[in-house]
């Protein structure tokens, strides 16, 4: 139906889907609670270090509806 590759906007890690309308569909991410992976999750006293990543959701137009 969408490669979501080729869509602008559309999250890198897509958490899930959901139909909206008959021609449209919701993209949701979320922030992983903020964490990182690997060493950059942590500074030099064990704290966590907030990814940035902000839960989003994102409304792909389907050229034929679903």
């Amino acid at each position: 139906m969408v490669d979501f590759g080729t869509v602008g906007g559309v999250p890198g890690k897509i958490e899930g889907i959901a139909r909206v309308g008959h021609d449209t569909l919701a993209l949701v991410n979320d922030n992983d609670f903020g964490m990182a992976d690997g060493a950059e999750a942590f500074d030099a006293e064990g704290r966590l270090v907030d990814s940035g990543v902000e839960t989003t959701i994102t409304y792909v137009r389907v050229p034929r509806g679903v």
